[in-house]
């Protein structure tokens, strides 16, 4: 009987992206190396049930260019997934470790794949933190080759790496896909401004009042879609000799319906969501995607369905008592 050849390293198997990744690959029998400096992998045991199968665990400094190499070469890693990174509050807060980890991290991952000497699909994570505030653009619509603003030290970091992966194309032919994911949300997403959609969620299944920071219009793309596109992407780029960006689609919704959403799966939660007015920077219109010609279909899934699913996630998890409402 044959085997599937492929061996996935996921960095920043701790994160919401990064649980996701793994928890999907290994659901479809393929090998995994799961990679962080977390010892604690609360968000995998979120989304897996009894019984899930494990992933090999290694503890990774991505910051070491060594240690980097030594796992893609020591294990035969055949595809990366490279989420390790710091979030926009944490680079704000210590930019020179965010430069470290986000810049230097990355280019380990170039260095790593070129002294392995053979064909390894490296698909990274972007972020739609390089085009800035939606103000930037007309009519506030993005596309995939939208000049890149960023208004923060983890936008330059991002951006940087988009250039980091162009150069290893030209210099040393490696392909590779940078992925722009906008907002995620899901079972999962519990860190950053951003994660205030799923937190709602999450507060309301609970029955206690959350207040999200800012109104206006999200584009939302679900944890599980976002992880599906990250492992395609690693595929196709390992067939590519090419650098490519690309925006990841999600849903666009207002923050009042998004919470009408809410109420709808959760009647009982009725006034408990509130929401500043004031409407997130971060843009919430994609002009067509290419995203869909790289890896095939692009899962996307409805708004409500995945409403739905996290909030019987959350539900199930605050009745093991795995799970905390927020706050507490």
């Amino acid at each position: 009987m044959a085997t599937n050849p492929e061996h996935f390293l996921v960095t920043g198997a701790a994160g919401c992206i990064g649980a996701w990744a793994v928890r999907l690959l290994l659901d479809a029998g393929v090998q995994v190396t799961a990679s962080d400096l977390a010892d604690d992998f609360p968000r995998l045991r979120l989304i897996s049930d009894d019984g899930s199968a494990e992933p090999d665990f290694v503890r990774l400094d991505v910051t070491s260019a060594q240690e980097v190499a030594d796992v893609v070469t020591g294990r035969g890693i055949t595809h990366i997934v490279h989420l390790a990174g710091l979030q926009l509050p944490f680079c704000a807060a210590n930019p020179p470790l965010g430069a470290s980890v986000n810049v230097g991290g990355t280019v380990n991952m170039f260095e790593a794949v070129k002294a392995a000497g053979r064909q390894v699909g490296l698909c990274y994570a972007s972020s739609a933190a390089v085009f800035g505030s939606s103000s930037l653009f007309a009519a506030g619509v993005i596309g995939d080759d939208s000049p890149l603003r960023p208004e923060s030290h983890y936008g330059v970091y991002k951006a940087a790496n988009e250039g980091t992966a162009r150069t290893y194309c030209m210099t040393d032919g490696i392909g590779s896909v940078g992925l722009r994911p906008f907002i995620v949300y899901g079972p999962g997403r519990d860190q950053g401004m951003t994660s205030d959609p799923t937190v709602a969620m999450l507060a309301a299944a609970a029955g206690v009042p959350f207040h999200i920071k800012y109104g206006g219009n999200l584009l939302l793309t679900y944890a599980a879609d976002c992880a599906m596109v990250f492992i395609a992407a690693a595929r196709a780029a390992a067939g590519s000799g090419d650098a490519i960006c690309l925006n990841v689609p999600g849903r666009r919704v207002s923050v009042p319906a998004l919470i009408d959403l809410i109420e709808a799966e959760l009647p009982a939660a009725k006034g408990l969501i509130t929401y500043d007015p004031a409407p997130l920077k971060a843009p919430a219109l994609l002009s067509g995607s290419a995203l869909e010609a790289v890896i095939g279909q692009v899962p996307n899934r409805e708004l409500a369905d995945g409403v739905r699913a996290t909030i019987a996630r959350f539900r199930s998890a605050l009745a093991a008592g795995t799970l905390k409402p927020p706050g507490s």
